[in-house]
């Protein structure tokens, strides 16, 4: 199987893991090791003006826009920012370029500047990474639990609730595509 970052995992319904039920993966490593990412359209669990306090970084909740979501069930006290290529941060070197227009990072660095007002449009949080052992996904594809597509730079950026089905226009399928009841009465 070819290599598959970056790019999406769309989960196929249905799942049967409430972990990745009806998500969309941002796949960032892909190979011979594994496979890393994270999930892109979790549940909000708090927002970053709420998580800067609680990190430290600021005693009162900034004016910042953007949440945190579950991003999987690895490391769940790990965080990354995910934002646009374009508002890269000059002075921090550990961000990671996705894809083209993707970055994540997980520096603290990125947090204490938009605490002090550094404003980014469409930044959000991750809480924890999805894993993979060697060999591990692509059995799971092979099994018809995920659907990989191309990395499409907006979509990463899309509302949270409407991602999934967005993603399966990206596959050129639709959800009702794998439910063996259609059609039944």
């Amino acid at each position: 199987m070819s290599d598959l970052a970056p790019g999406f995992l769309v989960a196929a319904p249905p799942l049967g893991d409430p972990n990745f039920d009806r998500s969309v993966v941002l796949l960032a490593a892909h190979g011979a090791e594994g496979a890393f990412g994270w999930i892109i359209n979790g549940r909000e669990v708090m927002t970053l003006a709420e998580l800067v306090v609680r990190a430290g970084v600021a005693s009162t909740e900034p004016p910042i826009r953007g949440g945190l979501r579950i991003g999987g069930p690895v490391a769940p006290e790990q965080v990354w920012l995910v934002y646009r290529a374009r508002d890269r941060f000059p002075d921090i070197e550990e961000q990671l370029e996705i894809g083209p227009g993707v970055i994540a990072c997980a520096s603290r660095r990125v947090l204490e500047s938009l605490a002090a007002g550094h404003q980014i449009d469409g930044v959000f949080g991750v809480r924890g990474y999805a894993g993979w052992a060697p060999q591990q996904l692509e059995a799971e594809i092979r099994q018809g639990a995920w659907l990989p597509t191309d990395l499409d730079p907006e979509l990463v950026f899309a509302r949270p609730e409407e991602l999934w089905h967005k993603a399966y226009a990206g596959v050129g399928a639709t959800p009702m595509a794998f439910s063996s009841r259609v059609g039944l009465a």
